[in-house]
């Protein structure tokens, strides 16, 4: 073996166990197969492959998912497209295709490395001749060098000699999924086909936006070639694949390497995309294999430095939490764009935008990587002219935000779909589920506090929040007592066509109450770009002035007695009932009688709506408030929906259910790897795995950061014995490790300064690059100073 190959064998050696998701053995069901796929998919942000096994038996889902890349064609809409790949790999033995559908299976195990973001799988199989063949594979696509992936590939003939045909190519023959059960759609067509001795090159264009996909890449074996040869190219349709023969002999290993570079003419000339994607593989191939790994494993070791978390004493919790993350890692847009509700994992929900982008998967890459979270915002900023188009087509002022958004931001929410009873119905949401358009606003301003970034919000946000602020102006109706905000559809999608749906209401208000302290605090600097952007969208002072006047009177009630807030208008009038009974899984069941077409009818609701304002300003409610309406609408919820169980878990902590808490969090962190819904085929459920996120820092870690000073409230489960976790906040590292007696708290900085914080409702200030130990007791920190006072630097304060 050369020296290069035992470095790249070292690369690739497996971490620690913590760090690991195994499946064992191999399932023929479909369903099974994809959801394993959906689980392991390697990614970067700007690519995402599925974890589909490289020979594709029957059943599989594979694809290549790129951020961005939408085309509609003969689609009901714009939707993400399913890319080419080239991961494939085949064996052949005496004319067999050599896989776990056609051998039989002696061991097969697919692992995924998320400390490293490798695929590893082990394939021990057995032809009908009685011959067994060996296969192990490690994939990735490299974090450090978003265009680039590699595959090391490993055989051994254990039980004969012979020859075996190897199979590896690129594979363009890939349909998107239809709305009709076997029915696909076509996104691309072919462009252009090259090919060398082990070198190969597919180009393809999507048929509507003609954006030009290509892929380059080099099959080789590595290190002798003896016993390799027949290298021949194979064209089927739109599948190129590199041919070659070993003969192999009995116990020896044999291994294979694939280069792979992946580029679309959104970011190199069209005329010249074969030019640069070979000139990339080039020299992706002089740097060499160590090299690359080497540098992807730094970078992946980078970003698990700042946003890994670690729990002590509750392991399934520690590995759900960290794959949780993975996931986030490797969804995070490195350029401007965002991120679907499936993140780039499949084509669920059409690979579309929604709310839970700003509201369940924002936080993550706020507090942990700013620039990924400018950028997400720079998607929305950039498409501001299509949701200016939605309102206008809407016959409304301003802009608003589609429901589902891709490209352009014009709304391309499908105009029917099949509901939980699986019948054909209607879409409404995109026409009534209006308060996306406050939640990205309310993304944007938190980004602000916890960032500083003066230049986004004068640059780019100023102009967000007064468009959409129009819109609100616009869509509200004026009352006998105040404004309405009429057919409506809330967080809780079992009720359609609502009046003052409470979330909306109570987020707008918000909004609108933003948009005029905004306008009036740069009006009074007399700044040149702020009358620029006035004079931009006409924006005149008098129309200011209504934006204040609304927020005050759009109707939002908490009942004195009570303590109850009505979800929207009339809702206390339905037929009262409530959750009773639960399946095998713990999933809440519809009482006798009821349907998903009769559900509106009562009081019965999807997920957490009220609850919701409850997240968003957690400080503006008394805890008796959240409790009584926690109380009262968890009865009511079926949680139909991945952001349910987050939210109910993230309140729950606030107002003292904490075992709840913690049941909610668990079916949150594991909604993917046990499949909770039955439909992780479809991709990964990105706002559970953001919620599962904000559930442990927000939540148990109890942590709010403010535009000028740091809130803590922690709370730990018995069963956990310290959480610890780091946090960025304006430019500075907040590292944070809670136990049950003590919060340890350092923020490190470049410049001297003390910090403001807040434990459990009493106020300190201590200097920053110092670690400082608070009493988990809020009884016995309320007595350690006063509001804005000196923290002691006593043995109980200050770490070792």
């Amino acid at each position: 073996m050369r020296h290069d190959d035992f470095d790249v064998d070292e690369l690739l050696r497996y971490s620690q166990d913590e760090w690991l998701i195994e499946r064992k053995g191999f399932s023929r069901n479909r369903m099974r197969m994809q959801v394993q796929e959906s689980l392991f998919c390697v990614g970067n942000g700007y690519l995402n492959i599925r974890g589909s096994l490289e020979e594709l038996p029957p059943g599989s889902m594979p694809g290549m998912y790129m951020n961005g890349i939408y085309d509609r064609s003969e689609a009901d809409v714009e939707e993400l497209v399913k890319c080419p790949v080239w991961t494939d790999v085949s064996f052949w033995i005496d004319g067999l295709k050599v896989s776990p559908c056609s051998c039989k299976v002696m061991r097969h195990t697919c692992t995924l490395d998320m400390r490293k973001g490798i695929l590893h799988r082990y394939s021990r199989l057995k032809t009908p001749e009685g011959k067994i063949l060996s296969i192990t594979t490690a994939r990735m696509v490299f974090m450090h060098s978003v265009h680039r992936g590699y595959m090391r590939v490993r055989v051994t003939a254990e039980n004969f000699s012979g020859a075996v045909k190897v199979m590896s190519g690129l594979n363009g023959e890939m349909l998107n999924r239809g709305f009709f059960p076997g029915e696909h759609l076509k996104h691309l067509h072919l462009e252009r086909i090259e090919r060398g001795r082990d070198l190969m090159y597919l180009e393809m264009k999507t048929r509507e936006q003609q954006i030009g996909i290509s892929v380059a890449a080099a099959w080789r074996p590595v290190g002798d070639r003896k016993g390799v040869s027949g290298f021949a190219p194979r064209i089927y349709g739109e599948k190129f694949t590199s041919e070659l023969t070993l003969q192999a002999d009995q116990g020896r290993l044999y291994a294979f390497e694939k280069y792979a570079v992946v580029l679309t003419s959104r970011e190199a000339d069209p005329d010249r995309l074969f030019r640069e994607s070979i000139c990339e593989l080039r020299a992706f191939l002089k740097k060499g294999a160590t090299s690359e790994i080497g540098e992807h494993i730094r970078a992946w070791a980078g970003r698990w430095e700042q946003a890994d978390i670690v729990i002590e004493g509750d392991p399934p919790a520690r590995q759900a939490l960290r794959y949780n993350i993975y996931q986030l890692l490797i969804n995070a847009p490195p350029f401007t764009g965002s991120t679907g509700a499936r993140f780039l994992s499949s084509e669920g929900y059409l690979g579309h935008i929604f709310w839970d982008t700003e509201i369940f998967i924002f936080p993550f890459y706020l507090y942990n990587f700013p620039k990924v979270a400018r950028n997400m915002l720079m998607y929305r900023y950039v498409t501001l002219p299509g949701a200016l188009k939605n309102a206008e087509r809407a016959g409304y002022s301003g802009a608003k935000y589609g429901w589902e958004s891709a490209v352009t931001g014009e709304d391309v929410t499908p105009r029917f779909a099949s509901k939980l009873e699986r019948t054909i119905r209607l879409i409404y949401t995109g026409r009534e589920e209006d308060h996306i358009v406050s939640d990205v606003i309310y993304a944007l301003e938190r980004y602000f506090r916890v960032t500083g970034d003066e230049h986004f919000l004068f640059d780019q946000g100023l102009e967000m929040i007064f468009q959409t602020a129009r819109f609100w102006v616009s869509r509200v109706d004026a009352g006998e007592d105040g404004y309405d905000i009429r057919v409506v559809i809330g967080p809780d999608e079992f009720h359609e066509h609502v009046t003052n749906n409470a979330y909306t209401n109570f987020l707008v208000r918000w909004h609108l109450n933003l948009a005029a302290v905004l306008y009036r605090y740069f009006a009074h600097r007399n700044l040149p770009g702020f009358e620029r952007i006035c004079r931009e969208i006409s924006l005149q002072p008098d129309e200011v002035s209504s934006w204040k006047d609304i927020s005050r009177g759009l109707k939002f009630k908490v009942d004195e007695a009570t303590g109850l807030i009505e979800q929207f208008d009339g809702y206390f009038m339905l037929r009262e009932l409530t959750v009773t009974k639960h399946d095998r899984h713990g999933s809440p069941l519809l009482p006798p009688g009821v349907t998903y077409r009769t559900v509106d009818r009562t009081q019965l609701i999807k997920q957490a709506d009220v609850l919701m304002i409850f997240i968003l300003f957690p400080h503006l409610f008394s805890d008796d408030v959240k409790l009584s309406n926690y109380e009262y609408y968890e009865r009511r919820t079926m949680h139909k929906s991945s952001l349910s169980h987050c939210s109910h878990a993230m309140v729950g902590l606030s107002v003292g259910k904490r075992q709840h808490a913690y049941n909610y969090f668990m079916k949150t962190a594991r909604f993917d790897l046990e499949n909770l819904h039955g439909n992780t085929h479809l991709g990964i459920h990105a706002a559970a795995v953001g919620g599962t996120w904000q559930t442990v820092v927000t939540g148990f870690g109890g942590l709010t950061l403010k535009s000028d000073r740091i809130e803590l409230r922690p709370w730990l489960p018995k069963r956990w014995t310290q959480l610890s976790f780091r946090v960025v906040w304006r430019g500075r590292i907040i590292e944070l490790a809670i136990t049950h007696k003590h919060t340890d708290i350092m923020v490190r900085s470049d410049v001297d300064g003390m910090v403001a914080c807040s434990f459990w409702g009493s106020c300190f200030r201590f200097p920053v690059n110092q670690v400082y130990r608070f009493s988990s007791s809020p009884v016995t920190c309320m007595l350690k100073g006063e509001c804005d006072g000196e923290v002691e630097n006593s043995t109980d304060s200050a770490s070792d």
